[in-house]
């Protein structure tokens, strides 16, 4: 580009040119609660899957080392009632 100064016309010319260029068509605004509704779902999913993980390690945990034992308690309770005269 040339420094000379710009005339009235030019100005003038320009100004039109931007005056007839179609308007951006601005992007619609994201809702609040699009913003705040992704993350609050994304942070409550995965708290749950934890607590499901944790839940079934527990229910694992019970069934398999404490079940036995209470079972073997209530047959040991089981049969000393069966010898017992009531």
């Amino acid at each position: 580009m040339s420094d000379a100064p710009l005339s009235n016309q030019d100005i003038a010319l320009s100004a039109e040119i931007i005056a007839s260029e179609p308007e951006m068509v601005e992007r619609p605004r994201r809702s609040v609660w699009r913003r705040v509704l992704r993350p609050l779902v994304l942070i409550l999913t995965a708290q749950y899957t934890i607590v499901l993980f944790i839940g079934l390690t527990v229910v694992g945990t019970v069934r398999t080392l404490v079940l036995p034992q209470i079972l073997t308690s209530f047959e040991a309770i089981s049969a000393a009632l069966k010898r017992t005269p009531f």
